[in-house]
């Protein structure tokens, strides 16, 4: 009787466990299929959809290109440079004449010999005006590259004093520095351009210079100058300012006196 009744027992837990397992499989078989109509779904939905632009970003500590230059140098910071030295033209020194001034010694001629410079000597030439006519020479290296002739005061000033301010007399005699390039002309005689030079001595002459007198040989009491040295026309003026540029004189000695 015992063996029966468990026997039935065991049967009965058989048919129950039989029962469980076949709904739980039918459970996850629906689950599955349901499942799968989503992910069914998804894709249909996005393959109506368009794809989303995108723009590249780039990592800048990954980027080709980079804000500096790359240092290929063997060392390990820029090396030092250095300014690079441009010659220069620059005037010839002045040459100090002998404190004694005579003229007629070896070392005048010495230095007259060398160096580029230029002379104002008289002639015994006036022009129509009875002004006279002084001649004005230019030299490079030594050798005389041009004569011009030129007049410096007035036909009536001749024999006032020269180291006057004001008495329009020709200039003195002595050394002059001459500058590199003239200057606008602010007087309507100067003719435009001027070309400015210094006495190296003591005198009360001063605003002295070369320049072209555009009332030469007319009577208008223009002739001549208050004491600068005037070329008797332009072209004259140009040559003399083409020799200065070029030769760059050291000086200019005037020797009207004797």
């Amino acid at each position: 009787m015992k063996y029966k009744l468990t026997l039935a027992l065991f049967t009965c837990l058989v048919m129950f466990a039989y029962v469980s397992h076949g709904k739980q499989k039918q459970g996850q078989s629906i689950e599955a299929l349901e499942t799968d109509n989503v992910v069914l779904r998804q894709e249909n939905s996005f393959s109506h959809e368009q794809p989303e632009q995108l723009t590249p970003t780039l990592n800048p500590e990954t980027t080709l290109e980079s804000s500096t230059a790359p240092n290929f140098s063997p060392y390990s910071s820029p090396r030092e440079t250095y300014p690079q030295t441009i010659t220069t033209w620059e005037r010839e020194p002045y040459i100090e004449p002998p404190q004694n001034n005579d003229d007629s010694g070896p070392y005048t001629n010495a230095r007259m010999s060398q160096g580029n410079y230029m002379t104002l000597t008289p002639t015994q030439t006036k022009n129509a005006l009875g002004n006279p006519i002084y001649e004005l020479r230019l030299y490079a290296n030594g050798q005389l590259i041009g004569t011009y002739q030129t007049v410096t005061g007035r036909a009536n000033s001749q024999n006032r004093n020269r180291h006057q301010s004001g008495t329009e007399a020709p200039l003195p005699d002595g050394q002059y520095q001459v500058a590199s390039a003239e200057v606008a002309g602010t007087h309507p005689e100067v003719g435009g351009r001027f070309l400015p030079i210094e006495p190296l001595f003591p005198t009360q002459r001063y605003a002295l210079g070369i320049h072209y007198d555009p009332s030469y040989q007319k009577n208008n009491g223009e002739d001549g100058t208050e004491g600068c040295i005037a070329l008797t026309n332009k072209p004259d003026l140009d040559q003399v300012l083409e020799y200065v540029y070029t030769y760059q004189p050291q000086y200019l000695d005037v020797k009207l006196q004797g």
